[in-house]
């Protein structure tokens, strides 16, 4: 006499289940797994690069005092934006796999901190016989105009300032990208923090500081 002998899927980790649920979670189990195998992209780290020091011929600044640079709440953490202009203008993203090594607000609040240094003295903020410089930053990111083509855009509003208002100024740079990527981004960003620096210093040697 022959017997049947039905054949059933091992569930004893899933007693209790429906067998159409237990399966597909076993499934996602095993596609969870292989994500878990697959190794993930390094995380690259960019800074400004060493500092551009003084133009040849600069206006030399009198003893002044720098407040600290302040940006929107995107800005405070440290990922590396871009903006897609020719497709979705008004969606703004992260790299997933490059970031700056701190908030780029710091960044350029350390870059301008030394380039006022380099034209003459830069003196601590409770002094205030000495006119104050202050940098809000509005726009720090890579622009692409195209699959190929990118910018790196830099907008900040620099205020001069003691015992009231000196004078105050929006400064807009956008520095071409030699390649359409994260690491053309940071070079185009880098130089443009340079350009943006070097023309707010030199509205600021026009200004009746003395």
């Amino acid at each position: 006499m022959m017997h049947h002998v039905q054949l059933r899927p091992d569930l004893s980790g899933t007693a209790g289940l429906p067998r159409r649920l237990a399966a597909c979670m076993a499934l996602a189990g095993l596609l969870l797994g292989g994500c878990a195998l697959t190794p993930s992209a390094p995380v690259i780290t960019y800074d400004l690069g060493p500092p551009a020091g003084a133009a040849p011929g600069s206006t030399p600044l009198p003893k002044m005092r720098v407040a600290q640079t302040d940006g929107p709440a995107w800005l405070d953490g440290n990922s590396l934006y871009y903006r897609l202009h020719y497709t979705q203008a008004e969606r703004l993203q992260p790299y997933a796999t490059q970031r700056w090594v701190m908030s780029p607000v710091r960044l350029f609040d350390d870059r301008l901190r030394e380039a006022v240094a380099s034209r003459g003295a830069l003196t601590w903020f409770g002094d205030t016989a000495a006119p104050a410089l202050k940098i809000d930053m509005l726009e720090f990111e890579q622009v692409f105009d195209s699959a190929s083509a990118s910018r790196g855009v830099i907008r900040v509003r620099a205020t001069v300032f003691r015992n009231g208002l000196i004078g105050q100024k929006t400064f807009v740079v956008a520095q071409p990208a030699a390649t359409a990527d994260g690491a053309g981004g940071v070079k185009a960003l880098a130089a443009g923090s340079d350009a943006a620096i070097a023309a707010i210093l030199d509205w600021v040697a026009t200004l009746p500081l003395r």
